[in-house]
């Protein structure tokens, strides 16, 4: 289950990550809607400018959110190892007192 919960983690950072690679790869003039010869509409560049603030806002609580839940998956792997071994060495106590 650790690892399953691990694995979505890496998934979300991947997503996060093509998302981010897609938004900034993104040349300045298209994203923020500049026309060469046109005069600036500081209403328009404004407005987006705040949708790529809020963008990248996102990805930054996404990225987290993928880190976490990573590294949850990785602490539940680990605990349940720990777990395995722990009974691993119960029922080899209680086979050399049978014995």
């Amino acid at each position: 289950m650790g690892l399953a919960v691990f694995l979505g983690g890496v998934a979300l950072l991947l997503i996060t990550f093509k998302l981010a690679f897609d938004l900034f790869s993104v040349p300045p003039e298209k994203a923020l809607n500049l026309a060469k010869g046109q005069p600036l509409e500081l209403g328009v560049v404004g407005s987006t400018l705040t949708g790529l603030v809020k963008q990248i806002l996102l990805l930054i609580v996404m990225a987290i959110t993928g880190s976490l839940i990573g590294s949850k998956g990785v602490h539940m792997y680990t605990e349940s190892r720990a777990l395995a071994d722990t009974k691993e060495q119960v029922v080899e106590v209680k086979t050399q007192t049978v014995e």
